[in-house]
């Protein structure tokens, strides 16, 4: 059986793991990383227990054992020959090695682009929650988002973690919930499993240079977004499509029937499964099949 080794040296980015043990899954992977606090490749494990995963000490990776190594943060100080690593921005890219980008917005001739898909956790069971997870602070908030959240009161907002700051204007909204620490996958996927749509952030608050870990996470877990045009056109993503302020589809989310929803979950699957024969390519590709 081919050997998977997948790299970490700082610990960062450890988050964006879960699509490579989807993608390898029939292979035998060992991670080499420095620690598991935050607990993702326990989680993420946890979803492919018929696939040999094993988690390894980082000093004592030696790439000639493997058939395929992968570098999970292109920042980190490895040596990239012979590697695969990802890149989460185009400046952590080179001309000579062979890169992963999370994005279509990160391109190059040895750049590939993954959409980081995984077996996520689905229920059909919701509350009317709408979730945005990630940074997000004060200088976020707009009259657009004001007027989105006044509107849809029949609703609760919730603002969690990945390094948000408290915005003190949100203390008023009484359909507001802030949880300003940064929680553990295990939590974040709770609140992801009982939400019924997944905002995400827009332009100009949305840098269009990088991918945000929101996406992957609510196709993975079939969630529908509230996502902006051109986010969705970019990554050819499903949702509750707006152009350029989230305003313009309040009356679409506050009237949306069951019937409705139900339409934008099939949309999902059929997107999850265009996404998962794309990354099958990917494997081709490096004839490990």
């Amino acid at each position: 059986m081919k050997r998977i080794a997948i790299l970490n040296v700082s610990g960062q980015h450890l988050c964006c793991i879960g699509f490579l043990f989807e993608l390898f899954k029939d292979y035998i992977i060992e991670v080499f990383i420095p620690h598991d606090r935050e607990r993702y490749c326990e989680y993420y494990k946890s979803l492919y227990e018929r696939s040999i995963i094993e988690l390894k000490n980082k000093d004592s990776f030696k790439k000639e054992d493997y058939d395929l190594a992968i570098n999970i943060n292109s920042h980190d100080s490895v040596n990239r020959n012979g590697i695969v690593s990802i890149a989460h921005v185009i400046q952590h890219t080179d001309k000579t090695n062979n890169f992963i980008s999370l994005t279509p917005w990160i391109k190059g001739e040895n750049i590939t682009y993954i959409f980081p898909l995984y077996k996520g956790l689905k229920t059909e069971n919701y509350e009317n929650i709408i979730l945005l997870f990630g940074s997000f602070g004060s200088d976020c908030v707009d009259d657009d988002l004001r007027n989105f959240i006044n509107y849809l009161k029949e609703y609760q907002f919730y603002f969690i973690g990945g390094g948000s700051r408290h915005i003190h204007e949100f203390d008023n909204y009484p359909n507001v919930k802030q949880i300003d620490d940064k929680v553990g996958i295990y939590d974040l996927v709770e609140y992801i499993k009982k939400s019924k749509f997944i905002l995400t952030r827009k332009t100009p608050y949305q840098n269009t240079d990088r991918y945000s870990g929101a996406l992957g996470h609510s196709i993975s877990h079939r969630k529908p977004m509230i996502i902006q045009k051109i986010t969705s056109e970019s990554y050819d993503l499903p949702g509750i499509i707006f152009d350029k302020e989230y305003s313009e589809v309040m009356d679409t989310i506050k009237n949306m029937s069951d019937k409705d929803y139900k339409k934008h979950l099939t949309d999902i699957d059929l997107s999850s499964e265009r996404i998962s024969e794309n990354n099958s390519k990917y494997l081709c590709k490096l004839n490990l099949k």
